[in-house]
């Protein structure tokens, strides 16, 4: 979480507003709980946060509940007003 700054998917401009979901990339099988596979469980290369609604969406394939607004596309010296 620390990571991630607290954002959707790591993204800027995303901010998770209220909880934060971990979502494993990799996804943890019995089989992992069972041979207590702590490196897989813990590692922060294998998780990333997420909101209630981006973990439904990966979980149950709903695409409604994904945020929709598409990346500000930048240009050369777009954040210099006098340019």
């Amino acid at each position: 979480m620390v990571r991630d700054q607290g954002r959707d998917l790591g993204l800027e401009g995303y901010e998770i507003e209220g909880r934060i979901y971990i979502h494993h990339i990799e996804p943890i099988t019995l089989e992992d709980l069972q041979l207590k596979r702590l490196d897989k469980l813990l590692s922060g290369e294998n998780a990333i946060s997420v909101s209630f609604n981006t973990h439904q969406a990966i979980h149950y394939g709903d695409k409604n509940l994904l945020f929709t607004s598409k990346p500000i596309e930048r240009r050369p010296n777009d954040t210099c007003p006098w340019r």
